[in-house]
Order: C-alpha cells, then sequence, then structure tokens
C-alpha cells in the first residue's frame, strides 16, 4: 500500500540535470578524454553540441531541459548517453584526428570544438571507429567545413584590414560623415503617427489605416534628422546615452579598427559590424566579398543611427519609443502606446521578474549571478535597444524591408521576448549551476 510518506519521497526526489549528465559521462570510461574537462566531466561545448543536441534531442525531449529533473526523468538520460558509448568514444577519436590536419593544413579560422565536435559524432554514427592516419577523409571534412566558410570568413576579414586598408577606409568614413546633416522638417507629426503606428486596430479599416501611416512616416525625414542631430548639441526626445545606443552625447565617429569590446551600437568599429555580419550569416555566398563588405560598412556606420535604409531608421526611432515605455520592476508605471503597454504586461508576469521584484522591495540581498538581470530588468531599455539595432542592423545589410506594419510590430514584439528568453536562460543557467554546486 502507497503511503503519504512515500509520495512525498517520490515527489522530492529530484536530481540536478549537470550532475546526471556528469555521473552518465564518467560512467562511459575512458575514450572521451578530448571530449572532458580536466576533472573528467564532459566539456560545456561537448553538452552544448554534442550531448543536448544530438543524444538528448532536447527539441523532442524538453523534459531533458529542466535544471532538475525527477529520477525518472534523470534515469532516462543516462540510459541514452550510455547507449551511444562507443558513438561517443569514436567521435573522440575523430576529433584529434581532425585537429591534427588542422594543424597540417594551418587552418585557423573558427573555434575547433564549436566546429568540428557536430561533425565528429556524425562521423562516428555513419562511418563508425577511424582508420589509423585517415588524413583523406579528414582532409575532405575539413575542406568541406571551411571552404564555403572561408571566402568571405573572419580570417578573409583579418588578412584584409592592413594599415593601407585602414587608411582608405578612414578616408572615405571622414567624407561620409561629414555629409550628414540634419534638415528642418518638423518631428511633431511623426511622433503622433506612431501613436497609430503603435497603437490597436480593431478592424480591417483600422489595419490598413495604419499600415498607410506607417507608410507615410517611413517616407518622413523625421527619423533620419534625429540620426544627425544625436552628433550634435540638438535636443532629442531622449538620451542616446540614457538608452544605451552610445556611450556619449553628442555621438562621435566610429573608428574603423579598435573598436572597444562591448560597445554601445553606435561606437562600434567599422571592422567589428563587419565581423558581426560575417559571424551572424547563414549563407555568406549571398554577401559581396570583403572589400565591399567594408566598403558598404563605411558608409552604414556615418549614416544615421548607423543604418542606410529609411524604413530600418523609422523602426530604431518607434523602437526607441517603445524602449523608454517598458519598465518591468515596476508595478505602476504606464505606457504611452498599446503595443509597449501588451509587452509591458508581459514581461511583469513572468515569475522571475515578480521574484525580483519582491527581492528589491524586501531589500533582501541578490545573488551576485542575478544582479546582471536585475539591472538589466531596472534599465531595460539598453538591452532591448541594443538587440533591436543588431537586428535592424542586419536587414539593412541584407536589404530585408520593415515596410510592412505588422512586420515592425512582431519585430519589436520579438526584441523584447528574446531579451526575456535570455534572462531565462541565464536563470535557469544559475540555478542549474547552483544545484549541481550542492549536490552530494
Amino acid at each position: 500500500m502507497t503511503t503519504a510518506a512515500d509520495v512525498t519521497t517520490r515527489e522530492v526526489l529530484v536530481l540536478p540535470r549537470r550532475s546526471v549528465i556528469d555521473e552518465a559521462w564518467r560512467a562511459i570510461g575512458p575514450g572521451v578524454e578530448v571530449l572532458s574537462g580536466t576533472d573528467g566531466a564532459p566539456l560545456r561545448r561537448t553538452i552544448k553540441r554534442i550531448l543536448d543536441p544530438l543524444v538528448l534531442r532536447l527539441r523532442a525531449n524538453p523534459q531533458f531541459s529542466a535544471p532538475v529533473v525527477p529520477a525518472e526523468t534523470g534515469a532516462a538520460m543516462r540510459a541514452l548517453i550510455l547507449d551511444v558509448a562507443p558513438q561517443l568514444c569514436w567521435a573522440a577519436s575523430w576529433f584529434a584526428i581532425l585537429k591534427l590536419e588542422r594543424r597540417r593544413l594551418r587552418i585557423t579560422a573558427g573555434n575547433a570544438q564549436e566546429l568540428y565536435f557536430p561533425v565528429c559524432f556524425e562521423l562516428a554514427v555513419t562511418r563508425g571507429a577511424p582508420l589509423p592516419d585517415d588524413r583523406e577523409t579528414a582532409e575532405t571534412v575539413l575542406r568541406g567545413v571551411h571552404d564555403d566558410r572561408d571566402r568571405t570568413g573572419v580570417e578573409v576579414l583579418n588578412r584584409y584590414v592592413d594599415d593601407t586598408v585602414v587608411t582608405q577606409l578612414s578616408r572615405q568614413l571622414e567624407f561620409s560623415w561629414r555629409d550628414v546633416r540634419s534638415g528642418s522638417t518638423i518631428p511633431g507629426p511623426f511622433m503622433s503617427g506612431l501613436t497609430t503606428v503603435l497603437g490597436d486596430a480593431t478592424s480591417h479599416n483600422a489595419e490598413a489605416a495604419r499600415q498607410r501611416v506607417w507608410s507615410a512616416l517611413v517616407a518622413d525625414a523625421t527619423p533620419y534628422n534625429f540620426g544627425a542631430r544625436a552628433r550634435t548639441d540638438a535636443e532629442l526626445p531622449w538620451s542616446i546615452v540614457d538608452v544605451g545606443l552610445s556611450s556619449v552625447a553628442p555621438q562621435p565617429p566610429p573608428p574603423v579598427m579598435s573598436g572597444a569590446d562591448g560597445a554601445p551600437p553606435l561606437n562600434r568599429s567599422v571592422v567589428d559590424r563587419v565581423r558581426a555580419t560575417l559571424r551572424r550569416a547563414l549563407d555568406r555566398d549571398e554577401l559581396p566579398d570583403i572589400p565591399m563588405l567594408c566598403a558598404e560598412e563605411v558608409d552604414r556606420a556615418c549614416a544615421p543611427w548607423g543604418l542606410l535604409a529609411e524604413d530600418k531608421q523609422a523602426a530604431l526611432v518607434a523602437g526607441i519609443e517603445v524602449a523608454v515605455d517598458l519598465a518591468p520592476l515596476s508595478a505602476d508605471s504606464a505606457t504611452r502606446y498599446d503595443l509597449s503597454g501588451d509587452i509591458q504586461t508581459r514581461l511583469r508576469k513572468e515569475a522571475y521578474v515578480l521574484h525580483a521584484r519582491r527581492y528589491l522591495v524586501d531589500g533582501g540581498p541578490i545573488h551576485p549571478r542575478q544582479r546582471q538581470v536585475v539591472d538589466d530588468l531596472a534599465d531595460f531599455a539598453k538591452p532591448y535597444l541594443r538587440r533591436l539595432w543588431a537586428r535592424l542592423h542586419g536587414r539593412d545589410v541584407w536589404q530585408e524591408s520593415c515596410a510592412d506594419v505588422d512586420d515592425l510590430r512582431s519585430l519589436l514584439e520579438g526584441v523584447a521576448r528574446s531579451v526575456n528568453l535570455d534572462h531565462r536562460q541565464r536563470i535557469k543557467s544559475m540555478l542549474e549551476l547552483q544545484e549541481y554546486e550542492v549536490a552530494p
């Protein structure tokens, strides 16, 4: 007969996810050393690139992704890992061979673990253990990984930007920066139009009207003028420093080469912007070659808001208006737009936001790993606009339109959702690490 005590025991019998993975990994025994850390546990990249996507298959098995798992789930995870123990050992052997061949071919582009771990597991599953000194297969695999990446890869960029090129780009930047001047357009109509664009539409006619208004705002000179005025002492509706777009006001010209790590969007160097484009690109064959890409980026960096297209400039101004409305940690702050109000409501319902608000009200200590999340929530405009600018920059490079008002609204909501998911992941990682640290 099952007693209440038995039920309670089963309910509390949970295991830290990381300890389940570590215990199963150690049970494999020798053969996976190159995929392991000095303590014998799997490397973070082993978990990220092999175990989570290819063995545990988190997309198909979301129950395996929780920071702590019931004993039954932990047993299932252990069984899956041990079932592929031979393939994991073979993948480790393949990785050692690829690393040797990488050095022989003098390939330096990309992180070897990030690029090769999934490939090695695929080779282990499809080919089994590697043959000794199978350099031909290793070279073919490496060529397949790198040939499509390196024509416009970061390594090509690094080789291209020598002193002569930096001088040429600096001269181009100087002329392009001087070409941008603010006009005399009155901003009032644009700002009033945002009330419609960012407002609710309850009928087909209202939706059509909202699209017409957005089309007019895209053609308005106000976003361009705002971006040009950010470079002078002219007054703007918001501070570009307070919203996190620039480290200083007025906005200075961006450097060509030596940008600070983690610089705000408008202060990033031209080379850093190109590097970000290369890293984000899923299909680099669609990009121009590095010299053209750098020249285009100089013009883009000198354009108002660091964006060439008018619809991207208008979208950023709309995003700034949404961003300064958002205050997830405040229980009673009002928003000016329906869209930002909807985003705010969803953010405030998040469990980690409620938890952070209670901590701040009670005046209790905040765990150091939570501090960055709390700081982001307290100053939400900064992480929001960093992410929005990056997405608009990508659209500007790929010439993807923001002319559709529904697409714009989805973008503005999606950025908030992305920041929210990033916060959740940080909290999840913190809890997972805490559980692992206290595990017996």
